[in-house]
């Protein structure tokens, strides 16, 4: 398991205020820091690493506290950011840092040229979605940054989104517990999490924005025939798990 390290043993600064989250409403994002390579060689450098993030976003940003609500390592380290039951200010939209928790891995880069994906680092982002689902009410879903707001984040991570490996039981990735529907729309990041899937693995062409409209509905209904699952253009358990199985 990952060793936790609290705000007292990395030196954080008090917050500025505290908000509540609704997380049974949304889940986790897993994050990255950055499109270029920063993970620290050793892990004597990190918790300076995690101190300058939080003075970035409370100096440079205005923010009450470090945005994320956990940060983790490729040691197999999880940093303690704002924790359980406080809202977060990493997912770019209102209604994400309403109902969604923040894990951010100290990490970054573009294709070839990424940070190396740890197993030290996957059983901390593991670690921290369990802290969060346990002890602050966190929904089942795990999506990554660029399923809230037009970002490439969590950047070679988010394959491991998809694939859930990040999801503390091992994947396939976990039904969000919010069944898709087109009347009314489902509007919810999870939407655009089966959206890509859909297209990167069953070869449809949605447009993935979150938004379960008459596209999603019909892609829904062809992908159900082809699985000779009940066809109602409704993603429940079932649906989801065949797009991701």
């Amino acid at each position: 398991m990952a060793t936790f390290v609290t705000r007292a043993q990395w030196g954080a600064r008090a917050p500025k205020s505290v908000s509540s989250i609704t997380p049974a409403q949304g889940g986790v994002v897993v994050h990255h820091v950055d499109a270029v390579k920063v993970a620290e060689a050793s892990h004597a450098d990190c918790a300076a690493q995690v101190r300058g993030i939080q003075n970035h976003h409370m100096d440079g940003n205005g923010w009450s506290d470090i945005a994320y609500s956990h940060l983790a390592c490729v040691h197999g380290y999880l940093f303690q950011g704002r924790g359980e039951n406080v809202r977060t200010a990493a997912q770019g939209t209102t209604q994400g840092n309403d109902d969604w928790y923040a894990v951010c891995a100290l990490t970054g880069g573009t294709g070839s040229d990424y940070d190396p994906v740890t197993v030290g680092l996957i059983d901390a982002i593991r670690y921290g979605i369990n802290r969060l689902r346990v002890s602050g009410g966190a929904a089942q879903a795990i999506t990554g940054h660029r399923d809230h707001h037009a970002t490439g984040c969590p950047g070679n991570l988010y394959s491991r989104v998809i694939s859930g490996e990040v999801n503390p039981g091992g994947g396939p990735l976990p039904h969000p517990g919010v069944t898709f529907r087109q009347s009314p729309v489902t509007v919810h990041a999870s939407v655009a999490t089966w959206q890509y899937r859909m297209n990167s693995a069953h070869g449809y062409s949605l447009t993935v924005d979150g938004q379960y409209g008459p596209g999603s509905d019909a892609a829904c209904r062809s992908f159900q025939s082809r699985r000779s699952l009940a066809v109602d253009g409704l993603v429940g358990p079932a649906t989801w798990r065949a797009t991701f199985a």
